[in-house]
């Protein structure tokens, strides 16, 4: 079992690669242990996670959007305050970035902060979120906007739950697999690139060395800006054309793939600035192309002004400029001065490209 240590302003912290389900014998044996699990997680993998749950405080949250809140978080404290363990509760969070995010806030403001445990189940989750320490829940129509930096103390990272993923939840977490890769460098790229077909295939071997990659690289952000102050904003690529995408399609597309769209654009931009040549962004959008759903992609969603003005809600957006994250071959940085023009050249162009691209 490979092991990758984070270090953190709590201490360091540990992520176990695992590819069996032998973990769960460790959790099983925390003692003062509180579970939260997505119910269909628990649907799903009921057997496997049954020595959890004999006579073991619980509690199974149906993993959406709209439970993303205070009030959900409130239940799980409210179940928690009946327990006789107080200060020396260990939280343990089954799922993906919602119940994550529920867990890690609920940890952070239980009696000023318990320990908690991080077992995450969706590749986004895997890939990205589970390291970081970042908790955020929604507010009214304010998305992300209540949260901390909190990590767990262990973080278990397993692929047999990949199995059981949509294929766009899936295809989500690997455009953060792709992310990664393209942000360390282009031979970083390249080497990740070659094993597509076997990613697209879920080789849960090659899955498991590509997801270590991915954090292996988020890992050297975090630590030099654990609390997202300045260098870590590089993780942002992607985002800003992402993020919109995600509003005007009302959310009906992942976050993963929405990125990976915004990586399409950002690299055309990147190469119309000269920033990179036109074989590496050729190179580049023809592995992204694989991982966004053709379907998803709806001419509406990019219609009139509502593209532009839903990146225009952006807090980096200023001064009639946008702030975006842009591929310069040998990484990535951020420039502040994307004009309008720009964002809708490149996204007609990735539109018109992506409409005609093969697929394997």
């Amino acid at each position: 079992m490979k092991v990758l240590e984070v270090n953190s302003y709590t201490g360091p912290y540990e992520a176990d690669f695992c590819s069996d389900f032998s973990f769960i014998e460790k959790i099983a044996g925390i003692e003062n242990a509180f579970f939260v699990v997505d119910k269909q997680v628990y649907q799903l993998y009921e057997q496997e996670l049954r020595p959890l749950f004999q006579g073991k405080p619980h509690f199974l949250m149906e993993a959406i959007e709209e439970n993303k809140n205070i009030q959900e978080a409130l239940c799980i404290v409210k179940e928690m305050l009946a327990l006789p363990s107080k200060r020396n509760a260990v939280l343990v969070a089954i799922g993906g970035g919602i119940v994550q995010d529920v867990s890690a806030f609920v940890a952070n403001i239980l009696y000023r902060g318990i320990s908690w445990v991080l077992v995450p189940t969706t590749l986004l989750a895997q890939t990205d979120s589970c390291i970081g320490s970042k908790s955020s829940l929604n507010f009214e129509h304010y998305k992300n906007i209540l949260g901390y930096f909190y990590p767990p103390r262990k973080i278990y990272v397993n692929t047999n739950f990949i199995r059981t993923l949509t294929e766009k939840d899936y295809l989500s977490g690997l455009g953060e697999i792709v992310k990664c890769a393209l942000m360390a460098g282009y031979e970083s790229f390249l080497s990740t690139a070659k094993n597509l077909s076997a990613l697209l295939a879920k080789d849960e071997q090659i899955l498991l060395r590509e997801i270590e990659k991915a954090l292996r690289f988020k890992k050297k952000m975090i630590e030099l800006d654990e609390f997202d102050r300045g260098p870590r904003n590089v993780m942002n690529f992607g985002h800003t054309f992402g993020h919109a995408l995600e509003s005007t399609s009302d959310y009906a597309i992942p976050h993963g793939q929405a990125v990976s769209y915004g990586m399409m654009v950002a690299n055309e931009i990147s190469c119309k600035r000269q920033y990179i040549t036109t074989e590496m962004k050729q190179n580049i959008q023809r592995v992204l192309f694989q991982i966004v759903t053709p379907d998803l992609l709806k001419t509406e969603f990019f219609s009139g002004d509502v593209y532009l003005q839903a990146m225009k809600h952006d807090k980096k957006y200023t001064g009639g400029m946008h702030t975006c994250i842009l591929f310069h071959g040998d990484g990535v940085e951020k420039h502040s001065d994307v004009t309008d023009a720009e964002i809708m050249d490149a996204t007609k162009i990735v539109l018109g490209e992506f409409e005609n691209a093969d697929r394997v």
